[in-house]
Parts: C-alpha cells; structure tokens; sequence
C-alpha cells in the first residue's frame, strides 16, 4: 500500500505565505459580479476618418513592393 506524505512535506503543494496576499503576473483571479455587469466595449469618440477602399489598396500596393 503506497505512503501518502502529510500535507507539510509533499513538494507540488505551495506553501501560501499570509503576508504574500498580492497577486502574480501569471495568477488568475476569480471573478465577481461586477466582471459580469459590464455594457460592452467602450468605444472612443475621436476615432481617425475612415479610409477608402482605394486608399487602402493604394497602401497595400505601397508596403508590399519588394525591396532590392
């Protein structure tokens, strides 16, 4: 019958230390209500003009001619 290690000495279980109640870069928090309330993307009222089909291509053509 295999040996199960107390809690204190097996190595995969991270010791949470109190003072350490930040969260890490990589960590993911739960989510609370408020994350769920939210009206959407917000979207910015002083947006650039809307470019032309042709100015686009006009651009397209411009970035994509080969170098020598």
């Amino acid at each position: 019958m295999p040996v199960i290690p107390e809690s204190s000495e097996f190595p995969s279980v991270p010791q949470k230390d109190p003072k350490e109640t930040s969260t890490k870069p990589g960590e993911q928090q739960k989510a609370s209500a408020q994350d769920f309330i939210s009206k959407g993307p917000a979207i910015s009222d002083n947006l650039p003009p809307k470019a032309t089909r042709e100015e686009i291509e006009a651009r397209m053509k411009e970035l994509n001619k080969p170098t020598i």
